[in-house]
């Protein structure tokens, strides 16, 4: 039997404030962002009628590289599951780096959407200052305005997260019901790209960057009603409404839009170009309300769960413990989430030395990514070292199919990183970004573990033991 603690400093439990549907609010929040709406140009011109293939394999390969990550939540259902499933299944040092990239690659994605929020924003409220100027101090407010959300008990942001999903996919479905009736041949389908096996390729990897997002859930365990059996579930019914949703919506696109590689490549807004080809100017502006609410879903979601990583870690004391404290009034780690905010604070000011968006956007695909890699060959050990969690598992993969999904997971994801890293004009910088902070962590790590370890910690079989609330 495992013995099971709840950190040094931890008082106060967290608050189970999310049911079988808040879990699929927070899957399809995360996943469907503001990309559906930017990249659906792109993936046509590159894909043609053959998108819908696109987004399906995109998806599938998502959702395969997250399966081992979901097996770990189902059977150690507990906050900030990268950290602790990868300390306890590989060691503790690989944890601490996994960690490490999780939170700056969920920070990136925060900033990402704050920035292209911010766009939205400032294209129609003038302040009379540099277009530019204006963007980059309201990325700055949104974290800020977000930050008080989080100063109220988790339902709140919980139901805030399923009403803004709910008017997301309404206004989705409107474009996909009115674009089937009122759009000319709008289900040409093809297994074949206009621009052959290498605009495939491509056209999957921009599905692939708007697929991303599975792994929320498994960071909230402790905050999930039934998580062995709520979090499997809502990955599954969440992936396919998202999978639903993407291949209409694209297909619809496509049948609306004459293809012509060069015209689709200069779109800058085309799920709301497509729309006012065939519905009126007022149902154009609820769709691009959609595109609010994907900004914010994703946004919240993220917030939501990334800071569980470092409770994580402040209940083993890698960070100061006071980091695992949870809040009586909102059971909520306020410490941990304040935290997380200043990064993605800091990251933004990084604006204002001419880091541009995109910097961001590969960040966020780069941490996540290897967060997800890394903890998937972790798990692979789960059936061997915690075989009783194992057995009590909702879903219970053999080792043999766990094996075989991290090497599909590192196989997808690895190139993926490689691609996205060397599109960016400035790869060195982002290599070296990567590098200074794992090399900087691991500094930090083998520091504070000795000083632990003269404190009287026996770091072992402290990073043995499974922190958090059981079911």
């Amino acid at each position: 039997m495992t013995k099971v603690h709840s950190g040094p400093s931890e008082e106060v439990k967290l608050g189970r404030a999310f049911s079988l549907g808040g879990g699929i609010a927070l899957v399809v929040g995360s996943i469907i962002g503001m990309g559906i709406y930017a990249l659906l140009a792109p993936i046509t011109a590159n894909a043609g009628n053959a998108m819908w293939l696109a987004f399906a394999i995109a998806i599938i390969i998502s959702a395969v590289g997250v399966i081992p990550i979901i097996q770990g939540a189902s059977a150690i259902p507990r906050a900030g599951l990268a950290y602790l499933a990868t300390s306890r299944l590989s060691n503790p040092y690989w944890g601490s780096i996994t960690s490490l990239w999780a939170i700056v690659g969920g920070a990136c994605s925060t900033c990402f959407v704050c920035i292209g929020f911010a766009g939205n924003i400032a294209a129609y409220w003038d302040w009379g200052l540099d277009k530019a100027l204006e963007i980059k101090i309201l990325s700055l407010i949104i974290p800020i305005l977000f930050m008080g959300l989080y100063l109220f008990k988790l339902q709140l942001a919980n139901w805030l997260q399923i009403i803004m999903v709910i008017l997301k996919i309404l206004a989705l479905v409107l474009f996909i019901a009115a674009g089937l009736f009122l759009v000319t041949h709008p289900l040409q389908l093809s297994f074949f790209s206009p621009k052959g096996i290498s605009g495939m390729v491509l056209a999957v990897i921009l599905c692939y960057s708007a697929c991303m997002g599975f792994q929320v859930i498994a960071e909230m365990g402790e905050e999930m009603k039934n998580p062995k059996r709520n979090i499997p579930l809502a990955m599954v019914i969440g992936g396919i409404i998202v999978l639903v949703i993407y291949i209409f919506v694209g297909v619809v696109f496509a049948g609306s839009m004459p293809y012509n590689y060069e015209a689709l490549m200069k779109m800058k807004a085309p799920l709301l170009d497509s729309a006012r080809t065939f519905l009126p100017e007022g149902l154009v502006a609820f769709l691009g309300f959609g595109a609010f609410f994907a900004a914010l879903t994703a946004l919240n979601a993220g917030a939501i769960a990334l800071p569980r990583e470092i409770l994580s870690q402040a209940r083993d004391e890698l960070l100061p413990a006071g980091f695992s404290k949870i809040n009586p009034r909102t059971l909520t780690p306020l410490r941990a989430i304040g935290l997380y905010f200043l990064i993605v604070f800091i990251l933004l000011c990084l604006q204002f030395i001419d880091i541009d968006l995109d910097f961001y956007g590969v960040m966020a695909a780069v941490g996540i990514l290897l967060m997800t890699v890394i903890s998937a060959f972790a798990i692979i050990n789960l059936p061997t070292r915690y075989l009783t969690e194992y057995n009590k598992a909702y879903i219970r993969i053999p080792r043999t199919w766990l094996i075989i999904l991290a090497i599909i997971t590192a196989v997808t994801s690895l190139p993926f990183v490689v691609l996205v890293m060397l599109d960016y004009k400035d790869t060195a910088l982002i290599l070296g970004l990567l590098i200074g902070l794992t090399l900087l962590f691991s500094i930090y790590y083998f520091l504070r573990v000795n000083w632990l370890k003269k404190k009287g910690v026996n770091w072992k079989e402290r990073t043995r033991e499974i922190t958090g609330r059981e079911e």
